[in-house]
């Protein structure tokens, strides 16, 4: 069944204006972006090669985990493949005067898929818990040379091939964890492994991660669910025996969904919108890598340089007369 028509937003909203109160600090932020020393420690030639014995057979890894993960912050920073990556950090290297060496395109490429980089957004975490949460999901477009050739000789166009970045974000936009799948996967599958350490008061969500099954285990966590019903015209057939989610579609059914936005304040999700214009506009909407974990580990690094990004400088915007 299509769903109705949605009402159109308030003219105040439509005709609202925002203004930056902090633009000198804010604006210098913006050119701190680009500077390379907010990811390269002092210490770097101490920690660039490995130091520590391994039991492993085969030979001794010369380069150290630090290192590798160093330079695929600055390949995900300026979107460099892996050869000019490891051109464009041996320049640096020789302007600076240090006697060091940057791994070889191969070495980075082999090395990225076992840096173990599962926990890196939830390490300065804790114990702190959080008023609310909001989670979603975007399309990231994967690389194929199959689509140029099949369009390019005319035959059957092939669907572009994308994988699925969620996200889960706290109150001020900061990213607290993702996961990378395919794009054929249920949102609702990765709300676990998203909320896996997380404790918060409140979960935003779209009409993706509705359904009684996730309503019950939020519950069963302490967290009220604040996701969004569908636009569906289904009647409950026993109302004294309804569930939280039976309630919000009851509710919305009977009050409109600009009732239920104001009740839940649900416009707070819009900060993980905002999150993901920050990331596709600062990293674009493709992947630089190619193997499967390259491509997680990729995610990752991403949203921890857009989190870094973030504490050197955030705008602070209020409504203007």
């Amino acid at each position: 069944m299509r769903s109705p028509k949605k009402e159109p937003f308030s003219a105040s909203r439509i005709d609202s204006k925002f203004k930056i109160r902090n633009w000198p600090s804010y604006n210098n932020a913006l050119r701190n972006r680009g500077r390379l020393d907010f990811m390269i420690a002092e210490d770097l030639v101490e920690v660039w090669y490995n130091k520590s014995s391994s039991n492993n057979r085969g030979r001794r890894r010369i380069y150290s985990d630090k290192a590798i993960f160093i330079c695929y912050q600055i390949r995900c920073l300026f979107g460099l493949r892996l050869r000019q990556t490891e051109g464009f950090i041996n320049y640096l290297f020789e302007k600076s005067s240090f006697k060091i060496k940057c791994p070889d395109y191969t070495t980075l490429s082999k090395r990225c898929q076992t840096l173990g980089l599962e926990s890196l957004l939830k390490e300065n975490i804790g114990e702190k818990e959080f008023a609310h949460v909001s989670v979603d999901s975007t399309g990231i477009q994967t690389y194929t040379g199959n689509e140029w050739l099949e369009n390019k000789h005319g035959k059957r166009y092939i669907r572009r091939i994308w994988k699925k970045l969620h996200i889960l974000i706290d109150d001020q936009g900061i990213i607290l964890a993702n996961s990378t799948t395919i794009h054929t996967s249920d949102d609702r599958s990765q709300l676990d492994t998203l909320l896996k350490g997380i404790k918060t008061k409140e979960l935003l969500g779209d009409p993706g991660y509705d359904g009684d099954a996730v309503y019950q285990s939020l519950l069963q966590k302490g967290i009220q669910p604040r996701i969004r019903p569908p636009n569906s015209n289904h009647q409950l057939e026993c109302k004294e025996l309804s569930t939280a989610r039976d309630k919000a579609v009851e509710y919305q059914q009977t009050n409109g969904y600009q009732a239920w936005r104001v009740k839940n304040n649900y416009g707070r999700r819009e900060k993980v919108e905002n999150t993901f214009f920050r990331f596709k506009t600062s990293f674009g909407c493709q992947f630089l890598s190619r193997e499967e974990q390259n491509m997680a580990n990729e995610m990752i690094i991403k949203c921890h340089l857009l989190n870094r990004m973030f504490e050197i400088g955030r705008p602070e915007s209020v409504r203007a007369a």
